[in-house]
């Protein structure tokens, strides 16, 4: 879910805004977009009084950060007690979601817009929020625990200044843990063949293995014609690819594919060249194979055999022949047995 990616999907997220959603997934509904929308609206209106409600508007630089407060939870009269500790840990999380809806209502807006939004997408818009939500956490304890003293009261902190750090947190979520990732894997880099590929549950897709297809050659302006792609490695999101162009791709199974072509592929005699493409992570494109397309007449005379064909057009002296004369036009008959 880089719109600008989001590459489907800013980069914010789901892959390019131009790039159409991955073969096998399907575009979103119409339905299933107005509630994803409706949900995200109601989400935010939601964080966004949570955050006023627990906002410490009492703070004051000599809170000790020991003493309780009461904090009324909704519409309701029902209220409960947090020190100012739990209070300010309560306001991280939340705008930690207030930054993460910026960044997945982005999102969404841009793909919804260009018509690319991809259902396979949904639950990571669904998601986003709450990952903000926790990373914010992550990095609110971070802060508090590495970088201040461990004796700072959460009333002599700057509530201003952990909440705009916290939800930029949020915001930028994607960008944090790819950065995290970068050094943590730098840092506990293991050896090849160990980690993931010891325990085979690697998540990145495998490089796929085009072995054969067929038919091997078509017709000349044959229309909707099918191509069953055999091989391995394939995957639900696996898209076929003919002279570079990527077409309408069905996923059989690990092992197989069906590709669909299009009036402009078998317009014109030749060959088409045919990959499969597997997206990142991991991913890759296979070997190319060839179809051939020629004229319907070049091909009846290929499945008859040259020697049958040669045949047809000698004479009994082993003259060929360049044009039949019908019947009529010959000479009439003379001399004979009577």
């Amino acid at each position: 879910m880089s719109a600008n990616a989001v590459t489907g999907q800013p980069p914010l997220e789901p892959g390019p805004a131009s790039a159409a959603p991955a073969a096998g997934s399907g575009a979103a509904s119409a339905v299933q977009i107005f509630l994803l929308g409706c949900g995200l609206i109601s989400l935010a209106l939601l964080i966004a009084y949570l955050f006023v409600c627990v906002w410490p508007s009492t703070f004051t630089q000599e809170t000790t950060g020991a003493e309780d407060s009461k904090v009324t939870f909704l519409f309701t009269t029902v209220s409960f007690e947090v020190s100012a500790d739990v209070r300010l840990l309560l306001m991280v999380m939340l705008a930690g979601g207030l930054g993460s809806f910026i960044h997945t209502a982005t999102s969404f807006g841009d793909f919804v817009g260009n018509q690319k939004l991809s259902r396979s997408w949904l639950w990571w818009y669904i998601l986003k929020p709450f990952i903000g939500m926790a990373l914010a956490v992550v990095f609110y304890l971070v802060i508090r625990g590495g970088f201040l003293s461990a004796g700072a009261e959460a009333g002599k902190l700057n509530v201003y200044g952990i909440a705009a750090l916290a939800g930029l947190a949020g915001m930028f979520s994607k960008q944090a843990t790819d950065k995290l990732s970068e050094v943590f894997d730098a840092m506990f880099r293991t050896a090849t063949a160990n980690g993931d590929a010891k325990r085979k549950d690697d998540l990145g897709n495998p490089t796929p293995a085009l072995l054969e297809l067929g038919p091997t050659s078509i017709a000349l302006a044959t229309p909707n014609s099918l191509v069953n792609l055999k091989g391995s490695g394939f995957v639900r999101d696996s898209v076929a690819r003919v002279n570079g162009k990527s077409r309408e791709t069905a996923f059989v199974d690990a092992g197989q594919l069906t590709v669909k072509l299009l009036a402009e592929d078998v317009a014109s005699a030749g060959a088409l060249e045919v990959v499969v493409f597997n997206p990142p992570p991991g991913g890759g494109v296979s070997t190319p194979l060839e179809i051939k397309v020629a004229p319907a007449a070049a091909e009846a005379g290929a499945a008859t055999g040259d020697a049958a064909s040669s045949e047809a057009h000698v004479d009994g002296c082993d003259v060929q022949i360049l044009a039949a004369t019908p019947d009529e036009a010959l000479p009439a008959a003379q001399g004979g047995v009577a």
